[in-house]
């Protein structure tokens, strides 16, 4: 058996493609193609590889015998992680998996912006609250109208708490959101 064909032999045995050998190798596709048909040999440096590439040695790879039949191994139990994706949707994944935490940050810092100026709106309608009630029992009361100045201002009030609570509760949204990418990522 040749070089060549030994190759050919433990790359198919390894369930590699020449592209896969090749990355593991450092290689181009071609060149393990090359090797393969005995067009070309590989350097001394790229056999040490191409046999640890295959977990065999490089007097096994030289040889040229075939190695005694193996029993067939079992199938993993778990299947392997796939890489990474290519191109701009690959660096776009790669990128969310190592800072995606920063959305959440992000989103966090958002609420709590929310939060504090719906809780000092709060703040500033009460105070205004009170000042209207301490006009001789409220606004309009005396002078017999309706005192819907007054529910207008409550109602406000109410609007500006719930406003305040939903951007503390993006918050905290965030800030889970935040640590569980961190996380993720580190993993």
């Amino acid at each position: 058996m040749t070089l060549g064909e030994s190759i050919t032999y433990y790359r198919k045995r390894a369930g590699l493609s020449q592209e896969a050998l090749a990355e593991k190798v450092g290689v181009s596709r071609q060149a393990v193609s090359k090797w393969e048909l005995d067009d070309a040999t590989p350097e001394v440096t790229k056999l040490v590889a191409l046999a640890a590439a295959f977990g065999i040695t490089t007097d096994q790879l030289l040889s040229g015998e075939l190695p005694p039949e193996e029993p067939p191994k079992e199938a993993p139990s778990a299947p392997e992680p796939q890489p990474h994706r290519g191109g701009v949707w690959g660096k776009i994944d790669r990128m969310v998996g190592k800072y995606g935490w920063l959305a959440g940050l992000y989103i966090a810092l958002r609420g709590a912006g929310v939060a504090l100026v719906g809780f000092f709106a709060r703040y500033m309608i009460s105070r205004q609250l009170g000042m209207f009630e301490g006009f001789a029992g409220g606004l309009g009361t005396t002078a017999g109208l309706v005192s819907g100045p007054m529910d207008i201002f409550r109602a406000f009030r109410v609007l500006v708490t719930v406003i305040a609570l939903a951007g503390a509760a993006v918050a905290v949204g965030g800030i889970v959101l935040a640590v569980c990418l961190r996380k993720k990522g580190k993993d």
